[in-house]
């Protein structure tokens, strides 16, 4: 999930030390534990600002989550 953004930020000279807030979008906010169970894992605990906000769809159906991710570079 986070690979793009990895590559992204790295593409740009970063890392992703450098992501400083996180806006996930889900479509049942149920996915919020199992979602933060791999943020952790790529940020740590102390990872980076978030928010969390459901939605009724994402841009395809089969989608259940989307992530945004802002870093300074």
């Amino acid at each position: 999930m986070f690979g793009a953004v990895k590559a992204l930020v790295e593409a740009g000279g970063g890392s992703l030390a450098n992501v400083v807030k996180i806006t996930t979008y889900v479509t049942d906010v149920r996915y919020r534990l199992d979602f933060r169970v791999v943020r952790d894992e790529v940020f740590g605990p102390k990872g980076p600002a978030s928010t969390m906000v459901q939605v009724a769809s994402l841009s395809h159906p089969d989608y259940m989550i989307e992530v945004e991710a802002l870093a300074v570079v």
